[in-house]
């Protein structure tokens, strides 16, 4: 082997090792990569061992030349995908098919009875509830709002019903009658000042009076009005939905049972005690005690009754005072109780009378009757009763502490004037309270 083929067989190692057409760049300056030998030193290593060319040897274009005659590689050219020409649909541009032609006055026939079908369906369902919005129309002038006294849970706004032409009111007895003032709104939105007549324990009802004709009232009956299964329309103040001249609540629901109850809110006071009816509408809801209960015809079935909760089940009790029970108490007759039987007894009491006196107790039931407060537009008070006044006597029987006062008022008057007579400083005052209305 000669010194040129050494040399060129150096280089030649060194063309495989990278130096390429890509690298001519890193040839000429005589570094390839940061790793790599260096062409020309290889070279130079090769000279140095004495196999120096006996000619100068012109190694880079040599190879520059011999990298550019290496054939490339054939270019691949793919075929682009055919271009699929979807064919437009068959409707367009061409003439409806005889079958569509020939459906469309049908199809506009249809959509026209259609449309005519529903506008008497609901026309139809429009006149099968218009009787509800006569009740409810003539029922809401028989109403008013109540507001007076309210504490802690206790509201202080509620509903009644209109039940003479001489301002009588019929509501549920309770802690908004016990203020100083007891304020009436009727339909119109004009206040009133009211005062209790009487209450009744057992059926929780209390008869106020405003000093107003009301031309507008629903009318009592001895006898029950609806029957099971009937609709009827509940309207009420619940949960002061009206303050001023506003309509009431109404709801629609359906009468549901009558039958009779006691409920004790513990060992000495009751919740009710009385005949009722059950009806399929929530109506044991704050401010509703009072509301009406009426027909589609616009007649009373009842009073809403106060309210009524279970503590063992965490229940609401949906239920009306009947009118026939409303008759009784407002008339004074007896109200009989069932007894479970089917058999009516008379009941022990009746109704309770609210004079307005308010007799001072933080002494005990062994003190004194001293008068603490009256109820303003009470009988007492018309009577001239007045606070620190001490009750002597009431209908000939004579009172000695607040337990006897509380025994004699709670029965039932037997006359409308009841002789009262009170001390007053050093005088002794003879005071006629009248506890029922002559109309009555």
């Amino acid at each position: 082997m000669n010194k040129s083929t050494a040399i060129r067989g150096c280089v030649q190692a060194a063309f495989r090792e990278g130096a390429r057409g890509s690298d001519r760049a890193c040839v000429r300056e005589g570094v390839r990569g940061s790793d790599r030998t260096c062409v020309r030193g290889i070279v130079r290593a090769c000279v140095r061992e004495g196999e120096a060319p006996s000619e100068p040897l012109r190694w880079p274009s040599v190879f520059f030349r011999k990298a550019r005659t290496e054939p490339r590689p054939p270019f691949i050219d793919l075929p682009r995908p055919p271009f699929i020409n979807l064919p437009r649909p068959p409707f367009s541009g061409l003439p409806r098919p005889p079958v569509v032609a020939q459906a469309r006055p049908f199809l506009a026939s249809w959509v026209l009875g259609l449309t005519l079908l529903m506008l008497f369906t609901s026309q139809s369902q429009a006149d099968q509830w218009s009787f509800l919005r006569q009740a409810i129309d003539t029922s809401q002038p028989k109403l008013v709002k109540i507001f007076g006294a309210g504490v802690g849970r206790i509201e202080s706004y509620g509903t009644g019903i209109l039940v003479s032409a001489e301002g009588h009111i019929l509501t549920t007895q309770g802690g908004i009658l016990d203020g100083r003032q007891v304020r009436v709104l009727t339909a119109d939105g004009v206040s009133h000042e009211a005062s209790v007549l009487k209450r009744s324990r057992t059926r929780q009802l209390a008869l106020l009076k405003i000093d107003a004709k009301t031309e507008d009232y629903f009318t009592l009956s001895a006898n029950d009005v609806g029957q099971k299964g009937d609709w009827i329309v509940a309207l009420s103040n619940a949960f002061r939905v009206a303050d001023k001249d506003e309509a009431l609540s109404v709801m629609m629901g359906i009468i549901s049972l009558r039958t009779s109850m006691t409920a004790k809110l513990n060992s000495r006071d009751i919740a009710y005690e009385g005949d009722l009816v059950l009806i399929d509408a929530i109506t044991s809801n704050p401010g509703a005690g009072g509301g009406a209960v009426v027909t589609s015809e616009g007649d009373l079935v009842g009073m809403i009754g106060k309210i009524i909760n279970s503590s063992e089940t965490n229940t609401r009790l949906n239920y009306a005072v009947p009118n026939a029970t409303l008759y009784r108490f407002v008339k004074g007759l007896p109200d009989p109780v069932s007894d479970g039987s089917g058999q009516g007894k008379p009941a022990q009491e009746i109704a309770v009378v609210d004079w307005g006196i308010r007799i001072f107790r933080l002494g005990g039931k062994r003190d004194p009757a001293y008068v603490d407060r009256v109820v303003t537009g009470s009988p007492a008070a018309k009577a001239g009763i007045k606070p620190d006044d001490l009750i002597v006597s009431i209908a000939g029987e004579k009172i000695g502490n607040v337990r006897q006062f509380d025994q004699v008022i709670k029965q039932p008057p037997e006359t409308p004037d009841q002789i009262v007579v009170v001390k007053r400083g050093r005088s002794l005052l003879r005071l006629t309270i009248r506890t029922m209305e002559s109309n009555q």
